[in-house]
């Protein structure tokens, strides 16, 4: 009857033979696969073993490498062109001269006017000169807009103005009764420019050509004023 000893000694060596087997194939196979990946790397074609976030880092690298050449050619392009000189409109007549300036010739720059203004209506009113338009079509626009009946809008201007200024007056003189207020605010509407009597009117059958002239003659006022 054979040792048992014997048997567990086959048994141990066959075991080391086949742990062995594997660990030369694991070795093997793990040789293979470095090689594969060097030959990748190495790979003339470029970048076939790259993962996709290095391929799309290598083609936004190229696209910026691109536009910055374009740019640099457009701009070496645009250096290299000859500007064409700008010819002056007015080469040849020369300065305008002493006496056309004395005489009110022009220099195509129209003389803005001067006005001075002492106060807050003084000034919306040079304002409204420097502003106003004064050929043909604006002209015309403007007497169309004269008031020829101004009794027809001042109850309804003053009831605007008596909303729009009553909280204020409250405040500035309290304790009167609401009659009080509006007796203070007719007062100071009377002067007010929203009054429509306040404002350029003319007769109700005026004709275009008294129109212009009350325009003219309102804004020949509004000069000397502001001038004096």
């Amino acid at each position: 009857m054979p040792a048992k000893g014997g048997g567990n000694a086959k048994k141990e060596s066959g075991r080391a033979k086949k742990a062995a087997n594997e660990d030369k194939k694991a070795s093997e196979a793990a040789a293979r696969a470095e090689a594969e990946e060097a030959a990748r790397w190495d790979d003339p074609a470029g970048g076939k073993g790259k993962s996709a976030a290095e391929k799309k880092a290598d083609k936004a690298a190229e696209a910026a490498r691109k536009a910055d050449e374009k740019r640099r050619l457009e701009a070496e392009d645009e250096a290299s062109t000859p500007t064409a000189p700008v010819k002056s409109a007015n080469k040849g007549k020369g300065a305008p001269k002493k006496s056309a300036l004395k005489s009110g010739g022009s220099t195509g720059i129209d003389a803005m006017p001067s006005f001075s203004a002492s106060n807050l209506d003084d000034a919306l009113d040079a304002m409204s000169l420097v502003n106003e338009r004064s050929d043909k079509a604006g002209k015309g626009a403007a007497a169309s807009q004269i008031e020829r009946h101004p009794e027809r809008r001042f109850k309804a201007a003053f009831e605007a103005y008596k909303e729009r200024e009553l909280p204020i007056i409250k405040e500035e003189h309290k304790g009167l009764r609401l009659q009080q207020y509006h007796d203070l605010l007719y007062k100071q509407f009377q002067k007010h420019p929203d009054n429509p009597f306040n404002q350029l009117s003319v007769a109700y059958d005026a004709s275009k050509e008294d129109k212009l002239a009350a325009l003219d003659s309102k804004r020949s006022q509004a000069e000397k004023r502001l001038r004096d």
